[in-house]
């Protein structure tokens, strides 16, 4: 397979506000492909002094997806969530003492979604390529461009997560290094180029994790993905430090998005395990 670099304008927006006064006939919706079992002990790091006493508590959260809408530009998709091999299996078909398990109920998997909304894909945007955030892949069109930051791939372990990129020609990388920074967030694309869609560079989880932005008609929406599991990651302002290449650098991303957020209030946030509220 072959890496290559997504091409992208730097945007001539230099802030939210005038990002957030122009916005786009642009949708988001949710679907749930399934759950996965997580610890809140390590879900928000216990060793932040604002953790308080966390408990040694199993929460079941959903998988998701987001299916985004651009009335001139088509259908996207943010993550993809799990395939349908997940419906008979926890495992997805993969062997092995560190394989993530899940549960998936019937019509969950992605391929059913796209299929029921008559969704005509032009392009994925994977936020990070672990197997609850990418499995999905395996049962989409190879026909289509497939994207992620830029050291996502160097962190890719097929042995855990399956291969579910084999069929994959080429995947394209968001190369943050030239995109502008953007109040609080820091570096940021203009994934579409018309301020609709932004893809913003927060590390922590892994190394090129994405979180997104979706400028729509009914107010911005701030999709965290992993950089917060959960909504009491943000009520907190405690990072994870479960299944996180980096808890130190997940923190300072934390308060960057806690800082973005108190400053536009009129941002929905959805967690990456949580649905947007």
């Amino acid at each position: 397979m072959k890496l290559r670099t997504y091409q992208y304008e730097k945007s001539r927006n230099h802030g939210w506000v005038e990002v957030f006064q122009n916005p786009c006939h642009i949708s988001v919706l949710s679907f749930q492909t399934g759950t996965v079992a997580i610890n809140r002990k390590g879900t928000i790091n216990p060793d932040h002094p604002r953790a308080r006493d966390i408990p040694d508590q199993e929460l079941e959260v959903p998988i998701l997806a987001h299916w985004v809408h651009h009335e001139e530009k088509g259908d996207f998709l943010l993550d993809v969530g799990l395939d349908v091999s997940y419906f008979k299996d926890p495992r997805g078909g993969l062997e092995g003492t560190n394989v993530d398990e899940y549960q998936q109920g019937e019509n969950e998997n992605i391929a059913y979604y796209i299929q029921k909304n008559r969704i005509n894909l032009e392009m994925v945007f994977l936020s990070h390529l672990h197997s609850d955030h990418a499995a999905g892949l395996s049962e989409l069109p190879k026909t289509i461009p497939y994207v992620t930051g830029k050291g996502e791939y160097a962190e890719y372990h097929p042995e855990v997560h399956g291969d579910f990129l084999e069929s994959l020609e080429e995947l394209f990388e968001i190369d943050y290094a030239q995109a502008r920074d953007m109040p609080f967030l820091g570096p940021s694309v203009d994934l579409l180029g018309d301020g609709s869609l932004w893809a913003i560079h927060t590390p922590g989880h892994t190394p090129g994790h994405t979180s997104f932005i979706v400028n729509g008609m009914d107010g911005p929406v701030f999709l965290a993905m992993d950089a917060a599991f959960i909504r009491e990651n943000l009520v907190l302002g405690v990072a994870p430090s479960d299944y996180t290449w980096n808890i130190e650098v997940a923190q300072e991303t934390l308060e960057k998005i806690l800082t973005f957020l108190r400053v536009y209030p009129q941002v929905r946030v959805g967690p990456g395990h949580e649905a947007l509220k």
